[in-house]
């Protein structure tokens, strides 16, 4: 059993990943794509809708015992060209870009999948500050990205329609007050920087 499959994940918070899916995806028909989906966590939301591919067969084992639509994939072997073009209208990519060696190729890939209108995103440790914060702890990551970097990378992509923003940092009481005040998670960060309080993670929003 891998790290991520055995410690990691399969731990499932589902008011988290409704909240993710509700964020993101309210009004989105589908079909939506999990990149690095993992054991399923965020598919066990929608899997009407949703999908996912991982490399860790480990994981994708315990998805597929759920019920879920997965499939094995190499990102860094050129292996999301088996992907239909202009398929999805949704992508959701957590944590993943850090991990690959061509993170231009994967957002390349990323476009090509999606259909026109169709909405992706992208979230990564939130560098520089996220290098002093236990980055390479994670040996499976080869590259910290930043705002202007993630911003350039999407732009070489064919990306025009392009959103990058620092996002909150969870703390404990954080989801009571979204979940029972409706407080956004937007406002939240802007409050949190008022405190120098980062978040630890960049969001990229991307419209095709």
């Amino acid at each position: 059993m891998s790290y991520y499959s055995s410690f990691k994940y399969g731990k499932r918070n589902e008011w988290y990943h409704h909240f993710q899916f509700e964020r993101w995806f309210k009004n989105n028909q589908g079909p939506i794509l999990d990149v690095a989906c993992s054991v399923g966590d965020f598919i066990s939301v929608r899997p009407d809708i949703i999908e996912g591919l991982d490399i860790d067969e480990d994981a994708l084992k315990q998805a597929r015992e759920s019920g879920f639509n997965v499939v094995k994939i190499d990102i860094d072997k050129g292996e999301m060209s088996k992907l239909e073009a202009d398929k999805y209208n949704g992508v959701m990519a957590r944590q993943i870009i850090e991990h690959l060696y061509n993170s231009l190729e994967f957002l390349k890939e990323i476009r090509r999948i999606l259909k026109s209108g169709g909405k992706a995103i992208i979230l990564t440790p939130n560098c520089p500050y996220a290098l002093t914060r236990a980055f390479y702890d994670d040996y499976t990551h080869k590259r910290p990205l930043t705002m202007a970097s993630l911003k350039m990378l999407a732009h070489d992509a064919g990306f025009t329609d392009i959103r990058v923003y620092q996002d909150f940092r969870p703390i404990f009481g954080m989801g009571f007050l979204i979940r029972n005040l409706n407080i956004s998670p937007n406002l939240i960060s802007k409050i949190q920087n008022l405190f120098f309080m980062r978040g630890f993670s960049l969001v990229m929003e991307l419209k095709k």
